[in-house]
């Protein structure tokens, strides 16, 4: 009788012991960090597809550029990140560890130059105070245009400035021009601002940018089943915008705030969302394989901003291609599982 009591105490402990083993299977919560700005994102929060999927809750961080998303992921304050192209090869020339995973969406009209009513050229802006976030898809696409277009780079003043900060710098008269996103853009555009230059007329001269959802790799080799399921959700809200463009509007508009459903209309219209096949061709990221463009537009970024004192080390292509991880994009076509 004494061994028996004491056999069902034991099961009872490895039952028990065992128990925590399997709430480790999933993490108490994710967090996500978004950038403030039109893609496919705000639909999987306000949908709350994510949680639906993951079965966890979803703590969401809103940042204004993707500089702040590099902070958040270098400090692991969050375990999946939207980062433009020029801050993704900000932070792999400054030694960040982290994987992209799959495209956010490709830059259009979303991101623009907008600036005074006298300003006509590119050439106008000698003299002038441009603004636009420092590292960001917008700084590198103004030097880019710049210099392209033969302007003195030593008459023109570029100033760092956050999409969100320029409309009363520009309704004061204190700058001339600003190379930002939405909604901050289309504020401009209201209070006196013309469009001279787009992002998508930069992505037509060989210029193309996105943002790349990254993730934490620890957090990638412990849950690659839920790493799996974010892009499932990520590309699900990309597939709701396609097919209920009116709902996303309006969804887009509330997120954002402070916008009407037509300026969200408009929004969607400048940007450009990636499906499954394409992500995995070579003009984006490729296979695991044969990685794709995406490691040559970072090697092309690194070397400009080398050039321009932005970042201090080059980015090789073995390591370019090394922050692309599309095996969890393959998997999910391929209905099959990452162990």
């Amino acid at each position: 009788m004494k061994k028996f009591i004491c056999l069902a105490f034991l099961a009872l402990f490895v039952v028990s012991a065992a128990q925590p083993l399997q709430a480790a299977d999933k993490p108490e919560k994710v967090r996500i960090g978004y950038l403030s700005l039109v893609n496919g994102q705000l639909l999987s929060k306000y949908l709350q597809l994510h949680e639906k999927e993951m079965g966890v809750p979803v703590e969401w961080f809103r940042f204004n550029s993707g500089r702040d998303v590099n902070t958040a992921m270098a400090s692991k304050s969050i375990d999946f990140g939207n980062v433009g192209l020029p801050p993704a090869t900000i932070g792999l020339a400054g030694g960040m560890n982290y994987w992209g995973i799959m495209n956010a969406n490709v830059l259009g009209a979303v991101e623009s130059l907008v600036v005074r009513k006298d300003i006509n050229s590119l050439k106008d802006l000698e003299g002038k105070t441009v603004v636009a976030p420092f590292g960001s898809t917008t700084h590198y696409l103004l030097i880019k245009a710049l210099r392209e277009a033969g302007v003195d780079m030593g008459k023109v003043k570029i100033m760092d400035m956050a999409p969100g900060e320029a409309l009363a710098p520009f309704i004061r008269g204190d700058i001339d021009a600003a190379y930002i996103w939405e909604p901050g853009l289309g504020l401009v555009v209201q209070n006196g601002g013309k469009i001279l230059l787009t992002s998508e007329q930069m992505a037509e001269k060989g210029h193309l940018t996105w943002d790349v959802i990254s993730v934490q790799p620890e957090f990638a080799r412990k849950y690659p089943e839920l790493v799996m399921k974010f892009i499932k959700s990520e590309l699900a809200a990309m597939e709701y915008w396609r097919e209920h463009p009116e709902e996303a509007a309006k969804i887009i508009a509330k997120e954002l705030g402070g916008i009407s459903v037509e300026d969200a209309e408009r929004m969607m219209a400048g940007t450009r969302l990636i499906g499954l096949d394409e992500q995995l061709s070579p003009a984006f990221l490729g296979t695991s394989a044969h990685k794709g463009r995406s490691a040559g537009d970072i090697i092309n970024v690194a070397a400009f901003l080398l050039e321009q004192g932005r970042i201090k080390n080059e980015v090789p292509r073995q390591k370019a291609e090394d922050f692309l991880h599309p095996e969890f994009l393959e998997a999910l076509r391929d209905g099959r599982n990452i162990k």
